[in-house]
């Protein structure tokens, strides 16, 4: 090896070196520490038998029924003073306690006083003072009140403040943020929802997502209100089972309701259920709340039972998008409650680990508010369509009225106008064409005005007005009703149709037949699927090739085709008889 290969070796050897002495000492988490119970001791004890034990380190577990304090200790090395601070993270400390550094008391988080109930949700992190840290090796002692229900001392991070900060924000962000910002959000939606779902009456799915949101807004803020007066525990600790209770049996309602299922039964027994751990527990006070937190919560779990099949009848019926992803929040949503419930109960794998249940809550309530959007866009398209649809019925019905007045009453005004400026018409002529046109105007009011109430209704009026004239001319005029209902569903439009024919058929009458006897029957047939309106004579009949009887036919049957009924007409020297019959139900 060359002169020159040794020196680049040492360089390098020299090169590393330094780099070693320079890298930033890497973060300790510590997952083991030293333990005493000493339980009036406020400063770190010296001269009582420490032991080892495995973090984090569940009271429920390793200290039933035992209160004070307990002491954790663990020893760790430092750089020389004076460079990047250093930093301490627990990521849970739910009872608050006192930190020390070489002896040193360098943090204090609150703990439950005597009129003041805390549970600290949010984790802690503390920069060690400069002048306490040493070069080499540093003892750290957390001492914490053991008694709680829900305790647990957590692992310990020391390291420096650039390494340890991350962690503590991230869980910070996840474990307390986030919740205020879930319970905002989801407080102003139920507000809106429910005050719209009352205000317009909408289906009941608006009302239990609206309910839900509002019931899981309450829950969130169990997670961000982390002390209150102690007077006020039951009635907290109340409020949130009624919060969570209500969540659940919403929820669940709008996954059955979702799937197709009927409500009414199962919507009583969640109610049942919801309200009565919250009354227990408010009748019967603080000596029921560990029975109603692991009892009445775990009933709360089936209802996660009733989402989960529901959500896995509906991906099965409809094969949707939709229903995948209902199914999929589904499971989550029962993953993260029973995650949460075995945290709560100190049977958690992961005794440190982060409640779930509010992610889960999210994404069950974003995708229930994803198909109510979905559906609320698509009742507004349907709207939008029904809209387009009234107002080209609109156009088209004014358009027809146009071409009736101009095809019925315009022309007949018309042809008697050129008839009086001829002087074809005396008054008596006159007369009778006014009074044609008086009919025709009252025809279409009795069938086209708002609030009539339709065809029989009309053949009423026009028998009313027609047997005077008929009584005058010495003809009688007989109406025959068969099986008739009450009502006939006939559009307005054709109702006037119908009416004209009988109207042009009695005039015909009136002018032309020479009877003393008409008939007018109306009937329909037995399975109601047509409508028959007869008018049969005893005059002296006609010939329809005629061309005045003629013209009078076309007109009627043109009348009778742009309804999509029949016209059938008989005529001899015994009288005429003439037959509409009127199709009820339209092929669809």
């Amino acid at each position: 090896m060359t002169i020159f290969a040794r020196a680049a070796l040492a360089a390098l050897a020299v090169s590393a070196l330094a780099s070693a002495a320079q890298a930033p000492p890497e973060v300790i988490r510590f997952r083991e520490a030293e333990y005493v119970m000493a339980r009036r001791a406020l400063t770190p004890p010296e001269h009582l038998p420490w032991q080892r034990i495995a973090l984090p380190d569940r009271w429920r577990v390793n200290w039933p029924g035992i209160t004070g304090n307990v002491w954790y200790r663990v020893a760790f090395d430092a750089p020389h003073p004076g460079g990047e601070p250093w930093m301490v993270y627990l990521p849970r400390m739910r009872e608050g306690g006192d930190l020390f550094v070489n002896g040193r008391l360098i943090a204090t988080v609150r703990e439950p006083g005597v009129g003041e109930y805390t549970r600290w949700m949010r984790p802690h992190a503390f920069l060690i003072p400069p002048g306490e840290l040493r070069e080499g090796r540093n003892l750290l002692h957390v001492r914490v009140y053991v008694g709680g229900e829900e305790k647990v001392m957590s692992t310990v991070t020391v390291g420096p403040e650039s390494k340890v900060r991350p962690q503590y924000e991230s869980r910070f962000f996840f474990t307390f943020t986030l919740a205020q910002i879930i319970s905002a959000v989801t407080l102003t939606v139920a507000i809106f929802v429910i005050t719209v779902w009352v205000r317009r009456r909408m289906e009941l799915d608006y009302g239990l997502f609206g309910l839900a949101c509002l019931f899981w807004g309450l829950h969130t803020l169990n997670y961000v209100i982390e002390s209150v007066p102690a007077e006020w525990w039951l009635t907290w600790r109340v409020a949130r089972y009624l919060s969570t209770g209500g969540f659940a049996a919403a929820i669940t309602l709008f996954y059955l309701r979702f799937a197709g299922f009927r409500i009414r039964g199962m919507t009583r027994a969640f109610a049942a259920y919801w309200l009565a751990g919250p009354l227990l527990l408010a009748v019967g006070g603080a000596s029921w709340h560990p029975f109603i937190d692991r009892f009445y919560q775990a009933g709360l779990l089936l209802m996660g039972g009733f989402m989960i099949a529901a959500a896995v009848y509906a991906v099965w019926r409809q094969r949707s998008l939709m229903s995948i992803a209902f199914l999929a929040c589904a499971l989550l949503g029962l993953g993260g409650s029973v995650h949460d419930y075995l945290l709560s109960q100190g049977l958690a794998v992961d005794p440190e680990g982060p409640y779930l249940l509010y992610f889960a809550a999210a994404a069950l309530l974003g995708v229930a508010g994803a198909q109510l959007v979905e559906r609320f866009v698509g009742s507004l398209g349907a709207a939008e369509s029904a809209g387009r649809e009234r107002e080209r019925a609109v156009v088209a019905e004014r358009q027809r009225i146009m071409q009736d007045m101009h095809d019925g009453l315009g022309s007949q005004l018309l042809t008697s106008l050129a008839a009086v400026e001829r002087g074809a018409l005396d008054p008596k002529g006159m007369a009778q064409v006014l009074r044609e046109a008086v009919d025709d105007m009252r025809l279409a009011i009795d069938t086209l005005s708002p609030g009539r109430e339709g065809l029989l209704e009309a053949l009423g009026n026009l028998r009313y007005r027609l047997e005077p004239r008929f009584r005058a001319a010495g003809i009688e005029l007989r109406f025959d009703r068969r099986n008739l209902p009450e009502r006939l569903d006939v559009p307005a439009e054709h109702s006037l149709q119908i009416l004209r024919v009988l109207q042009e058929s009695l005039t015909n009458v009136l002018k032309h037949a020479r009877a003393h006897r008409v008939e007018v029957s109306q009937s329909v047939t037995q399975d109601r699927a047509r409508f028959t309106l007869a008018v049969a004579d005893d005059g002296g009949g006609f010939e329809p090739s005629a061309s005045k009887a003629g013209r009078g036919l076309s007109g009627m049957r043109r009348r009778a085709e742009q309804i999509g009924a029949a016209l059938d007409v008989a005529s001899d020297a015994r009288g005429t008889r003439v037959v509409l019959s009127y199709p009820l139900r339209r092929p669809s």
